[in-house]
């Protein structure tokens, strides 16, 4: 049986965050490596300079609310340089 998994924000030192839904504050530290490509035994940015902190029910209802607003954003922006890359091409530009 899996462990349940609660949301965690990780953060390094230099301010960069994810969120990360993960069973423990450790496991969500490596994802975060994962995810960024960094060696998690790196003593500099690795799991002893990341913080990760379990969100409250409120909170994970918050980030939810906005992570689909951000999501439409991306879609968004993705569409627009598609469309100006697309454009740029056409021209006879190499890109």
């Amino acid at each position: 049986m899996d462990k349940p998994k609660f949301l965690y924000m990780v953060q390094s030192s230099s301010g960069r965050t994810l969120h990360v839904w993960a069973a423990s504050g450790n496991q969500a530290k490596r994802e975060f490596c994962r995810e960024y490509g960094i060696s998690p035994s790196d003593y500099w940015c690795g799991l002893s300079d990341l913080t990760a902190r379990r969100l409250k029910p409120e909170e994970v209802k918050a980030w939810e609310a906005d992570a689909q607003a951000e999501r439409d954003t991306l879609i968004f922006i993705r569409g627009m340089l598609e469309i100006g890359a697309k454009a740029y091409a056409e021209r006879g530009c190499v890109v």
